[in-house]
């Protein structure tokens, strides 16, 4: 049986967000493992392979995780700093950990799909959002990344708007 974990925080009120019975007709029009630039118009990573690894440091820290390109290619890499405990309070939005220029350029070299993290990386936001830098697709202020296995689950965020601008998006795990 497949275990569906929410990794998206809650949208701020006036957003929709699909069902599960609309986001899964949605991945059913996706072939499994492929990301697609337009699904119905959004920008959607449906059931890609997925690997978490965790970033430890001082509270301001630039993330920092061991990997072989070929663990993360073609993946989905979910980077977990614990940030996401934070949730819903001001310190969330003090500085804390960040991506460097050094990681972004390793995953763009091994072929990562989507990076995904468990703190803002853009401007303030209180939604999970993809952020489409040009070298690699960045999913900011996920949650939840400490109760998933670190290997052996799929990895799915569909857009909920079109825009070239960081958009909001449902994202999800696929655990069994």
């Amino acid at each position: 049986m497949t275990r569906i974990i929410e990794l998206a925080h809650r949208s701020p009120s006036g957003r929709g967000r699909p069902d599960s019975q609309e986001a899964a007709g949605r991945e059913a029009q996706t072939r499994q493992g492929e990301a697609s630039s337009k699904a119905e118009g959004l920008r959607t990573f449906t059931s890609l392979r997925a690997i978490v690894l965790e970033s430890v440091g001082p509270v301001r820290h630039e993330v920092s995780v061991p990997f072989h390109d070929s663990q993360v290619r073609r993946a989905a890499l979910l980077i977990q700093t614990g940030w996401d405990e934070y949730w819903g309070t001001e310190a969330y939005w003090n500085p804390g950990p960040f991506l460097g220029e050094h990681l972004i350029f390793r995953c763009v070299r091994a072929g990562v799909r989507v990076v995904g993290v468990d703190f803002p990386v853009a401007d303030r936001t209180n939604e999970t959002r993809l952020i489409s830098t040009g070298n690699i697709s960045v999913i900011e202020n996920l949650r939840g990344l400490a109760s998933l296995p670190r290997v052996g689950f799929r990895f799915s965020a569909i857009a909920l708007e079109q825009s070239s601008e960081p958009v909001p998006v449902r994202a999800f795990a696929e655990i069994g």
